[in-house]
């Protein structure tokens, strides 16, 4: 399958690429020799999609059938119904779940297809607002947005300020490893998550993996960011040494930059101990506090869509969205590490 390489390393490569040139020198007069035959192309064992493309899953009304709407419907859920519009929050750079169609500007992702299924469900239009990820809660918070669907693990303090749905996951392995990503260079100086300690770690703003750094290295210089390719270009950049993400992100960034980085998961199966953890249940969505009714629905639509286990072959109707993302953003999912 071919892989999409992000914006940000493009520039890099391309601008590698053109100092190339630039110092090769001007070429000696003569004959233009005749290129040499392309090879053909190698057998690969790479993972292929073989399901329902991002588009058909797009283009289809899925909906819950079976989800009792309050008669008196308050708060959240009774503008949403009112307007006919569930507006949703979300930090589109996190491939599979969120992100950013190159070509089109198109958010889409797993997260976007559940969104639009909740949506449907209801009977509304859906509408993505796309934000910083730490913005994203503060939007909750202050009514811009009805719902935060933005790749969110459940944590205490989520959890006291924003009513939080059930957990739910794409697959069995999907989100089960976070770990920490190196400069390929510096491999070697890393065998546990103890040899960062006193070392500068890049983490964004309020996810899981601040949480983490927080919690299992806690003498680290902690950096916070608002973007995971302004973590990938400090740690290129040298101005960090490290950043902590979820494996699955972490190995396509390391996939996508020429050798330049290396996730320390894949390469030693270094990742945070997710055990100390004990309400870790995938992710969430959050609606701002008090929003039980709103969140009740919400867990309804949920507890149906996962209740869909053999839509396509042996995938359940969500596995389904997280596949077909993948394929549409160019990444491997996260079993087959």
């Amino acid at each position: 399958m071919k892989k999409k390489i992000s914006k940000f390393l493009s520039l890099i490569l391309t601008a590698a690429l053109m100092f190339t040139l630039v110092s090769c020198g001007k070429i000696k007069d003569g004959p233009t020799p005749e290129p040499d035959p392309e090879p053909d192309p190698e057998p690969t064992d790479e993972w292929v999609w073989e399901g329902p493309k991002y588009s058909e899953l797009a283009s289809t009304v899925f909906k819950a059938e079976n989800v009792t709407i309050p008669d008196d419907p308050t708060g959240v859920l009774e503008k949403v119904l009112s307007s006919g519009k569930l507006i949703i929050g979300t930090s589109p750079d996190y491939p599979a779940a969120e992100f950013v169609d190159e070509l089109t500007g198109e958010i889409k992702g797993n997260e976007m297809l559940l969104a639009q299924y909740i949506a449907n469900s209801l009977g509304v239009e859906l509408v993505i607002e796309a934000m910083d990820f730490s913005g994203v809660l503060i939007a909750v918070d202050t009514g811009k947005v009805d719902l935060g669907v933005s790749g969110f693990g459940w944590k205490a303090d989520r959890a006291e300020l924003y009513e939080l749905s059930d957990g739910y996951s794409a697959t069995s392995s999907n989100d089960s490893h976070h770990t920490i990503v190196v400069r390929a260079s510096d491999l070697d100086k890393y065998n546990s998550l103890a040899d960062f300690s006193g070392k500068t770690i890049d983490a964004q703003a309020s996810s899981l993996q601040q949480m983490y750094v927080e919690d299992q290295i806690p003498d680290a210089d902690l950096q916070l960011i608002t973007s995971l390719d302004q973590g990938i270009l400090d740690l290129l950049a040298n101005k960090v040494d490290a950043i902590a993400l979820d494996s699955t992100t972490a190995r396509n960034y390391a996939e996508n930059s020429n050798g330049q980085i290396v996730s320390l998961y894949v390469e030693k199966q270094i990742e945070f101990d997710l055990s100390l953890y004990s309400d870790f249940s995938g992710n969430v969505m959050a609606a701002k506090k008090g929003e039980t009714q709103f969140i009740g629905v919400i867990n309804q639509i949920l507890a149906e869509l996962l209740a869909t286990d053999n839509y396509w072959e042996d995938k359940g109707l969500y596995a389904t969205f997280y596949y077909a993302a993948c394929d549409e953003a160019g990444i491997l999912p996260d079993e087959d590490e």
